[in-house]
């Protein structure tokens, strides 16, 4: 494909290159559709197998209608879907009933990315995305279903790049893997199993209770100390959870290396079953953020994301997994291209009142918890009485997330980048571009006022577009907004 389209493209000029099709075997793609809801289903039908009816014939339908659907809907992309390189722009012809013909400058391709998933691989197939930077969807689009020796080809013509010559920032290194244990997933991922076969009891209209294990199993829970019941279900759980946040992170990570290539464009691959090679321009680049969730943080670890222009909702911005934290502080530090990391500057504090504000609402939030379930325990007669000193329980944990939350918070100003640091359960410090901001938000609630406070949030196009100083005295947020973009708020405090 490559080869032709490039020839085409010579030879013949803007309108003579060759149009392409999808590779045939993206019609099995569909498979993976299904793998999903059979799962379950398969495996409740096995255990339920005595207790079939009419519901399970039902379910089994509406999957096989499903496949259908989407396998026609596969056809239809196969033979509607077109699409050409050619000297100057790279085109898309798609569509049977809603034609539509995308066309971008070659010039104006930023970013070719490539996605290969497990199905993907066994079919020698991969996913390409081609971005301009725009964070306009329409500025670019994806194909689905080319093979992967054309979707590299095709990544190193558009890009005039080859992956050979390039410097290795970073790479995966076996003992980051323990950090996966200290994913804040983990208790969700270990009821997910519980949640899902249970869902497909209720799909099949099988009662829980006629399940001839899981009846014994409910005679053993009644019958055993309450105590032990919980710790039993709570080591379950968090095995399956743990198993499973360090079987996602081989897979996300597994491969990892963040390079730079010798046009500036850093560039991540990682994944074991699911492969993946994003890039992202250095010019589009306009900071990064050093991540550190509260359990990743009790370990010293964090993870590092790039704040840039031109990115999707559902495009990855990470440049870094799971990591010790010096090693998350060196990798920002090279990327933005500094001596030391903007994100291990010592931050300009809050004023006391900020403090005051976290402390009230951890006060608050117990009291109110423990007078709802005192009402509760006085309305309904099966409320445990004692309910209540659960609430007041939580009440030193707030004092102590309040603290830290105080703790947290910081601004301030390294060379040519703002620096703004908050939050407890997942505390982010973004070192951000001055010359990216593009305006000002100043925003201040009843409790601010009375506190004289403010939340200043710096507008850019990059990222999230706003990045907020919290809690900041109105003095110090308006002089700090003048000193880091000077004559851009001015105008408007006269």
């Amino acid at each position: 494909m490559g080869d032709r389209v490039q020839a085409g493209a010579h030879e013949h000029g803007e309108t003579g290159a060759e149009w392409m099709r999808l590779d045939r075997r993206m019609l099995w793609l569909n498979l993976g559709w299904l793998a999903g809801p059979l799962t379950p289903i398969a495996i409740t039908a096995l255990v339920a197998r005595d207790r079939l009816n009419l519901a399970t014939v039902i379910t089994f339908g509406s999957v096989l209608v499903t496949f259908a659907v989407i396998t026609t809907i596969g056809l239809l992309k196969y033979a509607t879907t077109r699409y050409r390189v050619t000297g100057e722009r790279v085109e898309l012809h798609s569509g049977l009933i809603f034609r539509r013909h995308r066309s971008i400058p070659r010039d104006r391709v930023r970013s070719v990315d490539l996605t290969a998933s497990p199905i993907h691989r066994v079919l020698g197939l991969a996913k390409i995305k081609i971005g301009t930077g725009q964070n306009d969807a329409e500025k670019g689009f994806a194909l689905d279903g080319i093979s992967g020796a054309d979707a590299l080809l095709l990544k190193q013509g558009l890009l005039d790049r080859t992956d050979s010559a390039d410097s290795a920032i970073a790479e995966l290194r076996p003992a980051w893997i323990r950090y996966a244990l200290l994913s804040s997933w983990s208790l969700l991922i270990g009821f997910t199993p519980f949640g899902m076969f249970f869902r497909a009891l209720d799909m099949f209209g099988i009662e829980p209770s006629e399940v001839g294990f899981l009846g014994d199993l409910w005679t053993v829970i009644t019958g055993t100390n309450p105590v032990v019941v919980v710790v039993v279900a709570l080591g379950v759980v968090l095995a399956i959870g743990l198993s499973g946040t360090l079987a996602l992170y081989v897979e996300c990570w597994w491969n990892f290396r963040l390079t730079r290539e010798p046009d500036g464009t850093f560039l991540v691959r990682r994944g074991l079953l699911t492969t993946r090679s994003l890039s992202l321009e250095e010019r589009r680049l306009r900071g990064v953020e050093v991540a550190e969730p509260l359990p990743l943080r009790w370990g010293r670890g964090a993870r590092v994301n790039a704040v840039a222009t031109g990115l999707g909702e559902d495009d990855s911005t990470a440049l870094l997994p799971p990591a010790p934290r010096a090693e998350a502080h060196r990798i920002a530090a090279v990327v933005l291209a500094e001596d030391v990391s903007p994100t291990l500057d010592t931050l300009r504090t809050h004023p006391r009142s900020a403090l005051r504000r976290r402390i009230t609402r951890a006060i608050w939030s117990p009291l109110v918890l423990a007078a709802l379930f005192a009402g509760l325990a006085a309305w309904l007669s099966w409320v445990p009485g004692l309910l209540w000193l659960v609430g007041l329980a939580l009440l030193p944990v707030g004092l102590l997330m309040a603290r830290d939350a105080y703790r947290n918070l910081g601004h301030g100003l390294h060379g040519r980048y703002l620096v703004t640091r908050c939050g407890t359960a997942r505390r982010r410090t973004v070192a951000l571009d001055r010359t990216a901001i593009i305006g000002w938000t100043v925003s201040r609630s009843p409790f601010q006022r009375r506190s004289d406070l403010l939340t200043l949030a710096a507008t850019t196009a990059a990222g999230k577009g706003a990045y907020k100083i919290r809690d900041v005295s109105v003095t110090q947020g308006l002089a700090f907004a003048e000193e880091t973009v000077p004559g851009l708020l001015a105008p408007f405090l006269h």
